[in-house]
């Protein structure tokens, strides 16, 4: 089957690196897309394009692509009735970006690069659920097991060079005036040689603030203690928009100047230049 989606790959830091996933025509009859990402031999359902209705096009940024490793897109299309009508065809992309971007999922506006301490990921442990007993008349013990766990407990220590950044990554975790889920999305370096899985998610609850040379007022470098756990990423379903209504009514006067300006719906809602300035 054809459709295969066109990756339009972005790696500055407005706000982040990302690549746009951009379909531009699906199979007759279709109304509604689920779009997934598989890398790592793992696949993940694409932030925000979640049963997303579509009228002959869709177009997704997404901001959890992982560096250095070759990335897949498809998507399955469904009816109005909800039936599945196949995947598209599948496209790939590589994007090699040098170095570690965080975010939290639910607000890439926030996303800031950090550097691993020495003494990060060195050591990484996926228990098994289970114990050994033994039965009476059995020399050895028996494992009565369950599944293996994803990664516990590892050490993510990371340091930055300016407030700016120290900020953001505080940011990721709340506010005095908001609050989010305490998981951060590590998007490790094209090269760092770090063991995680690309991407990673990770459930952090303790922040430990460590202060460098800011103190006696030489810099601004700052390190981060944090130990957290692989954890599921909030559900896809859920997303921040980039690009909103109300950005684009800020840019217009009139609804004859936005019609006049954009061609398509699909060329309104791809214009991402002008994302947050409502």
């Amino acid at each position: 089957m054809a459709y295969a989606p066109t990756l339009n790959v972005s790696t500055d830091a407005a706000p982040c690196p990302r690549v746009e996933v951009l379909f531009s025509s699906f199979a007759a009859g279709t109304t509604a897309v689920d779009v997934y990402r598989l890398a790592g031999d793992r696949e993940y359902l694409v932030r925000g394009a979640v049963k997303a209705v579509v009228a002959g096009a869709l177009s997704r940024i997404d901001f959890e692509i992982p560096f250095g490793v070759p990335v897949q897109y498809r998507a399955e299309m469904f009816d109005s009735g909800g039936l599945s009508l196949g995947f598209t065809d599948t496209a790939s992309v590589q994007v090699d970006v040098a170095e570690t971007w965080v975010h939290n999922p639910l607000d890439p506006q926030g996303a800031t690069t950090v550097a691993f301490r020495a003494n990060a990921a060195r050591e990484l442990q996926r228990p098994t659920e289970g114990s050994v007993v033994y039965p009476d008349g059995r020399i050895v013990g028996v494992v009565v097991s369950g599944q293996r766990r994803g990664i516990q407990d590892a050490v993510l220590d990371v340091i930055v060079d300016s407030i700016v950044q120290a900020d953001a990554l505080q940011a990721m975790f709340g506010t005095y005036g908001s609050r989010t889920t305490p998981v951060v999305c590590f998007r490790i370096g094209a090269a760092d040689r770090v063991r995680l899985p690309r991407p990673f998610f990770a459930g952090i609850l303790t922040l430990s603030e460590q202060d460098q040379n800011y103190a006696i007022g030489t810099g601004e470098k700052i390190a981060f203690g944090m130990t957290g756990s692989e954890v599921s990423p909030p559900t896809p379903a859920l997303v921040v928009p980039l690009l909103t209504r109300a950005d684009l009514n800020a840019a217009f006067t009139t609804r004859a100047a936005f019609n006049a300006y954009y061609l398509t719906r699909l060329a309104a809602n791809r214009d991402y230049a002008k994302a947050g300035t409502a």
